[in-house]
């Protein structure tokens, strides 16, 4: 059946309940879920108002919200405030690598990329200019322990940018071409690859070895479905598990990792241990869970989502009694009944698929403000309610 979809009608500016969180992060909302959000209030403010370093390992169940909350955070203007506190902040969104053959390469690639080595030769530089080339040096050679690693980065602060160079460290050199950059190996040890990543970060947070916070960056690394790595070989998990331990180690301050983990089975912290190896589940700073949403919570999702999407003329189709409009109150707890999960992806699931049912009858064609009733969701089958496709 061909129906009109007209948002506009529901005093809407465009659909309140996507299934998919959008590219921009600066387009990210967040609606309800007090509890949840006051957790992540507590580590961001902690992470910009103090210098040690955080791991924070996030679980929760498919369509909990926690690819959602990795978004958010990053536009900055969503953190809290705090004062005294670092001087910037820097969120790198890098996704869990999904081949299975080289998944700690393609996660330095990754990692090397989103910094971009131009933005890295302009932080060295800054670094440089800040504290000496001396100073710069015994820095990162603490981190970095290989005296090549060690130039090789120092190099990259060169007026020149190098076109070698960069092939060093984002691909491979030939023996020639080593010989050029009076290197001896190119980086190509998963120890190698930490390292590098944590000199890196290291230039990022600055190189001051105070602890003034005034004088350093935080450096916050998420990283999404990390479940995936129970579908690899334990000779490619094992080895990025132990490098992010070392990079964990080898910068102790102004450094943040957030580790996501969707597991739904009665061993979730035994598989967890299993990726991460329990040197870096040791190190584990903090939890946070996204915990299924009571019935109280999903009518509060609900009501911000649709608040928070509203067009200027809502008001009026939102008078007393109607505070969930489109929808009656006792409509969206009967919508709200025997969900598989009780998450934000599947409120959105079925609050969306309701609408569109009610657009397909017609309910909106006069304008009148009508409200979806019980008997509108009655009328639905579960198919309908949980469809995937709008």
């Amino acid at each position: 059946m061909i129906y009109e979809i007209d948002w506009s009608k529901l005093g809407l500016k465009e659909n309140p309940f996507p299934m998919s969180p959008p590219d921009d992060p600066a387009k990210a909302v967040w609606a309800g879920m007090r509890n949840l959000k006051s957790d992540f209030d507590r580590i961001l403010k902690e992470a910009r108002g103090s210098a040690p370093t955080q791991v924070i390992l996030a679980r929760g169940p498919v369509g909990g919200g926690k690819t959602h909350a990795s978004l958010y955070f990053s536009e900055i203007s969503n953190w809290p405030t705090q004062n005294p506190g670092v001087k910037e902040i820097h969120v790198l969104r890098v996704p869990t690598p999904k081949e299975t053959g080289k998944p700690d390469r393609d996660f330095y690639i990754d990692v090397m990329e989103y910094i971009g080595l131009d933005n890295l030769r302009d932080v060295i530089r800054r670094e440089i200019d800040h504290l000496g080339f001396d100073a710069v040096r015994q820095a990162l050679r603490r981190t970095l322990v290989s005296q090549d690693l060690t130039e090789a980065l120092l190099r990259l602060g060169d007026e020149e940018p190098n076109q070698l160079l960069d092939a060093y460290f984002i691909g491979k050199c030939t023996n020639s071409e080593l010989r050029k950059l009076k290197l001896n190996r190119n980086i190509d040890k998963t120890q190698d690859y930490f390292r590098v990543i944590a000199g890196v970060f290291q230039c990022l947070t600055g190189l001051s070895e105070s602890h003034d916070l005034t004088q350093h960056s935080r450096v916050c690394l998420w990283l999404d479905e990390m479940e995936d790595f129970i579908y690899f070989a334990p000779a490619q998990y094992r080895p990025f598990g132990q490098g992010l331990r070392e990079l964990v180690d080898r910068v102790p301050f102004f450094f943040t990792l957030f580790l996501n983990f969707t597991l739904s089975s009665s061993e979730e912290f035994e598989e967890i241990e299993l990726v991460l190896g329990k040197y870096l589940v040791d190190r584990v700073t903090q939890s946070v869970f996204f915990d299924e949403l009571t019935e109280d919570e999903m009518l509060d999702y609900t009501k911000e989502l649709l608040e928070i999407y509203a067009a200027s003329d809502r008001k009026t189709l939102t008078t007393k009694g109607r505070d969930y409009f489109p929808f009656e109150k006792d409509a969206l707890q009967l919508l709200f009944t025997n969900m598989e999960r009780r998450t934000p992806r599947n409120v959105n699931k079925r609050a969306r698929n309701a609408i569109f049912k009610a657009f397909e009858r017609g309910l909106f064609a006069n304008q009148k403000g009508d409200l979806i009733q019980r008997s509108l969701i009655q009328d639905m089958t579960s198919e309908e309610l949980d469809k995937e496709l709008g």
